[in-house]
């Protein structure tokens, strides 16, 4: 059993949709499987699960949907460009290139606005608007993809939180017992409510994707709807500028601690390995530092779903999780939004508890929902958290919060082999050495 206390969040593609490479990825330290909405449908959904289920009951599944984000068709193949050029976007698939999601989003633009396609790598500009069609100018990049978000900074645009796509492919993810749903540009309470809203009666826990300043602005209120928040880098880089996604990194990671709430921190954590069998220097270093600031999980994107080493990608987080990890020093939280009091006051004691007495090899909790346990993981204890749950949707809730590995029963808690443990007992309250 993998012991490391950053999860792993992996986005599933065409890179690991064999069976043995997923196989591989979950051996690795795969502890949740991700798949985009804008492109997938029901057969992707089944397949996905099908793949993770025949490995792991235990590692959960992600629906991402991509509510107000505006994406490019996805056609042919992708566009050799350089700067100067001139891109034509349409408005429908009488042309080439069109907003695959978004009718009439010319009546909404004007000439100046700049467009930032995908992550950041390849930016136009309008410079005609004639018709239903955008006159854009290449002002850097060296391709243009199918498929690829068109990030619209200072654009006043609206579009629903969810669309029908994305309804379509939630009720199915339900249908099929998925654990998690990341909804992207979540900016303020009430989006997190309206996603809420569609997901009562089913088990599903909701990330909100922070991507732009709203989502930073309006932070404290949305923690206090969500069951987690999505460090979105991309977006960030794109609404924010490059300079400040450190600074907006951190706020982030902070405000969820605070609150008590999942935390994952994603985006090009690895993304020369798309091509590469090694990361560079700045990327191991990239995934150290969200381990640092406190994120429960880090998330892989197209190092995964699309490059040549999916399974090295995944062991290589893994290895700087098992030397940065001892490195994090145990913390006391006095709030947690929606946390009782009482759980919140347990965790602290169990810190105190393992910090004082010498040799204790794990943290061994009894529990029912799951929320001792993440308190204690949130608080960063030198020794592992191990939740004894037998609850199966439960446990997968706990599967990208940091520092908590779930077991079934007393059986597979022996069978790791720990010699002293703290045990708590949640309906008692209980803590004592073993």
């Amino acid at each position: 059993m993998n012991l490391k206390k950053t999860k792993i969040v992996c986005t599933i593609g065409p890179a690991s949709w064999d069976p043995e490479v997923m196989k591989n990825m979950i051996d690795a330290g795969m502890n949740c499987a991700r798949v985009n909405g804008a492109f997938a449908d029901e057969a992707e959904l089944d397949k996905v699960t099908k793949l993770v289920r025949d490995v792991s009951d235990s590692v959960s599944l992600m629906m991402d949907v991509k509510g107000p984000e505006v994406r490019m068709n996805k056609f042919a193949a992708a566009k050799p460009i350089k700067p100067g050029d001139e891109i034509i976007i349409g408005n429908d698939d009488s042309s080439e290139i069109y907003p695959g999601n978004y009718p009439d989003l010319y009546k909404h633009l004007e000439v100046g606005q700049r467009v930032v396609i995908g992550d950041g790598d390849t930016e136009l500009v309008i410079t005609k608007i004639e018709g239903d069609k955008m006159i854009t100018e290449v002002v850097f990049g060296e391709a243009l993809k199918p498929g690829k978000a068109m990030n619209l900074p200072g654009a006043a645009i609206t579009s629903q939180i969810l669309t029908e796509k994305d309804k379509t492919n939630l009720a199915y993810a339900m249908k099929l017992g998925w654990d998690f749903v990341s909804a992207s540009f979540i900016q303020t309470a009430e989006a997190a409510r309206e996603v809420n809203e569609f997901l009562k009666g089913s088990n599903m826990k909701l990330i909100a994707k922070i991507e732009d300043q709203s989502g930073v602005d309006n932070i404290d209120e949305i923690l206090e709807e969500v069951d987690g928040i999505m460090v979105a880098r991309g977006g960030l880089g794109v609404e924010l500028g490059l300079e400040y996604v450190p600074i907006a990194e951190r706020i982030l990671i902070e405000k969820a601690l605070y609150a008590g709430k999942i935390v994952i921190t994603a985006t090009q954590m690895l993304e020369s390995m798309i091509t590469n069998p090694r990361p560079t220097r700045a990327e191991a270093n990239d995934v150290a530092t969200a381990i640092f600031l406190g994120s429960d999980s880090v998330m892989l994107s197209g190092e995964s779903s699309a490059g040549a080493y999916p399974v090295e990608a995944v062991k290589f987080v893994s290895r700087v999780a098992e030397v940065s990890e001892p490195l994090l020093n145990p913390t006391q939280y006095n709030e947690a939004i929606g946390v009782e009091i009482q759980i919140q006051d347990l965790a602290n004691t169990v810190i105190e508890t393992a910090v004082s007495e010498e040799g204790i090899e794990a943290i061994v909790v009894y529990e029912t929902d799951g929320e001792l346990a993440r308190m204690i993981g949130r608080n960063a204890p030198y020794e592992p958290v191990i939740a004894v749950v037998d609850n199966a949707e439960v446990a997968r809730a706990l599967s990208i919060a940091k520092g908590v590995v779930t077991v079934k029963n007393e059986a597979e808690l022996k069978a790791l082999g720990f010699n002293k443990i703290l045990k708590v007992g949640r309906e008692d309250e209980s803590v004592e050495i073993v």
